[in-house]
């Protein structure tokens, strides 16, 4: 590969997302990275991080989210130990890892469009395309989304070694690499694929082309049938309950799928979906229509032995099939009744630029000058565009107002809205605690009852120095959430603070009988026990002395 197409990959892979290196950690992260998390919890080893769940904790190391990502969480353990936990410099780390990895990712397709024949500027120019593609923005710009760039670039590496070549080594490094894709991210069984099918739709004998990626999917089977068998939190929110309506709310998807992968539209990190009851529900019919024509075309491409045409096809049709229902999964927010997020649409962003580039093909690798000129030139509008849409991801604040916009019913986002002002109110801006208050109310009004608005609410009360109001939230707390680690730990820790040791310790006491309490509630207990003993111990104050005639 030339220097130009070098430094063309280089700048359209990193500019449109180099401001994100100063952004904080958002949304998921302070899950994924903060306090509690695996990642940052010294009491879990090695052992644990490469057997729990994402979301887990040392507490609770299964059942919450049930993706195994164990690369990822070691990968969130090394930047946490190399920054010694410093919230600045931890985010900063965990964006350049993004950064790199995206670099790696566009440089992948790169050596995948090599392999596959093309000229080196016309492999760099679409694969420029594909890194300055502001779909990629949740999941670069999000400092926890090493999943995606992460097993995209191992994934098109071990590709191209599959392609093209031609030593026992290489088939063995490609099946390597494409077992990182899988550990990375479970989506990796896309390239997994997609490595096999374009082995040998290049020419490769059918039995060498499976050899590799069967041995992937092999391995990875086995490990996470030992390592990991836990499923996902039974109370997530996962869709329509009915079968029916899950399948053809994935039908109603489809064009978005399609859409979004091409160009996302305007900024939001959220695009609800409603469900889909029927076959009349909009979006469903033409969501078939769309299925159809992607098994025609990838059909067209393996029967004419096209493997550019075959890449570009099955990264939209495997990442259509990905999403399919063929099991449930947290969706994070309840306004999805389907999984569409642009996360999930990092590899099939490869469709255009690669359908371009084998459009133009004839005319382009004559001229790689040109090709590489006006590859920068398509690239400047979509960098300016992923640019702009990293500020979605630049605080919590933005996060959810850019959200709102989308989904302005959003009990959850508003709960968001309201924890990231609730922070800012903790740091010393002192108008945001009345605006958290405001929020979580727009919360629980469209979600009465909700418990995350509710205790937010209790606790923006509590920090507001609201006695009265707060006593009140949390009696109804305690009514309707009697047996909630959570409530009962912060309604504790405000007995604790306002001088009531032994309403603390009963509730303290609640929480260790539930097995889910929170971090730090023995240590808590020992501290009213020890506030209660005082008590007992304390001498009788003296009486008081009568006042001299006259006195005051």
């Amino acid at each position: 590969m030339g220097r130009w197409a070098g430094v063309l990959l280089l700048l359209c892979a990193l500019l449109p997302f180099a401001a994100t290196r100063e952004f904080p950690f958002v949304h998921d992260d302070h899950d994924l990275r903060g306090p509690g998390s695996l990642s940052a919890d010294p009491r879990a080893d090695v052992g644990l991080l490469l057997r729990a769940d994402l979301f887990g904790s040392v507490e609770r190391p299964w059942g919450q989210s049930g993706f195994w990502r164990p690369v990822v969480l070691a990968l969130f353990r090394a930047e946490w130990w190399l920054t010694d936990g410093a919230a600045v410099a931890h985010a900063w780390l965990a964006h350049v890892v993004n950064l790199l990895l995206h670099l790696l990712a566009t440089y992948g397709l790169a050596r995948l469009l090599m392999a596959l024949g093309w000229q080196s500027a016309l492999a760099a120019g679409a694969a420029a395309l594909f890194g300055a593609s502001p779909v990629h923005v949740e999941s670069v710009a999000w400092a926890s989304g090493h999943g995606d760039p992460g097993s995209a670039a191992c994934g098109f590496l071990g590709a191209a070694l599959l392609v093209a070549g031609r030593r026992p080594r290489d088939e063995l490094l490609a099946g390597g690499l494409l077992l990182l894709a899988l550990l990375f991210k479970e989506s990796g069984a896309l390239l997994v694929v997609l490595s096999a099918a374009l082995a040998w739709c290049s020419g490769q004998p059918l039995r060498r082309a499976l050899r590799a990626p069967a041995a992937a999917l092999l391995a990875y089977a086995v490990l996470r049938a030992m390592l990991f068998t836990e499923g996902h939190d039974t109370s997530a929110w996962t869709g329509p309950a009915e079968d029916s309506a899950r399948w053809l709310t994935w039908l109603s998807i489809l064009p978005d799928v399609v859409r979004l992968s091409l160009w996302p539209g305007a900024p939001t990190p959220l695009h609800p979906v409603a469900a889909a009851t029927g076959w009349s529900a909009p979006g469903v019919a033409p969501g078939l229509a769309v299925l159809l024509l992607l098994v025609g075309l990838a059909w067209l491409s393996a029967a004419r032995r096209a493997p550019a045409a075959l890449l570009a096809v099955l990264a939209l049709l495997g990442t259509a099939l990905l999403l399919a229902p063929w099991t449930r999964v947290p969706l994070g927010f309840r306004e999805l009744a389907a999984p569409l997020a642009e996360r999930h649409l990092y590899v099939a962003a490869l469709a255009g630029p690669v359908a371009l580039g084998a459009a133009l093909r004839r005319r382009a690798e004559g001229a790689p000058a040109a090709t590489l000129a006006a590859a920068a030139l398509l690239a400047l509008p979509l960098g300016l565009a992923a640019h702009e849409r990293c500020v979605a991801f630049s605080s919590d604040e933005a996060f959810a107002r850019t959200a709102l916009q989308e989904a302005p019913d959003s009990a959850d986002l508003w709960n968001h809205l309201g924890v990231a002002l609730l922070e800012q109110y903790r740091g010393g801006d002192a108008p945001a605690g009345g605006k958290a208050l405001e929020a979580f109310d727009q919360a629980l009004e469209r979600a009465p009852g909700e418990l995350r608005p509710s205790l937010n609410r209790f606790i923006t009360l509590a920090l507001l120095g609201r006695q009265d109001d707060a006593t009140v939230d949390a009696r109804r707390l305690l009514q309707h959430f009697p047996t909630e680690a959570g409530v009962l730990d912060n309604v504790a820790h405000w007995h604790m603070g306002s001088g009531r040791p032994r309403e603390a310790a009963e509730l303290l006491q609640r929480e260790l009988a539930t097995g889910r309490a929170l971090p730090g509630a023995e240590a808590a207990l020992s501290e009213c026990l020890r506030a209660l003993q005082a008590e007992q111990t304390k001498p009788p104050a003296p009486p008081a002395a009568a006042g001299a005639e006259g006195g005051t």
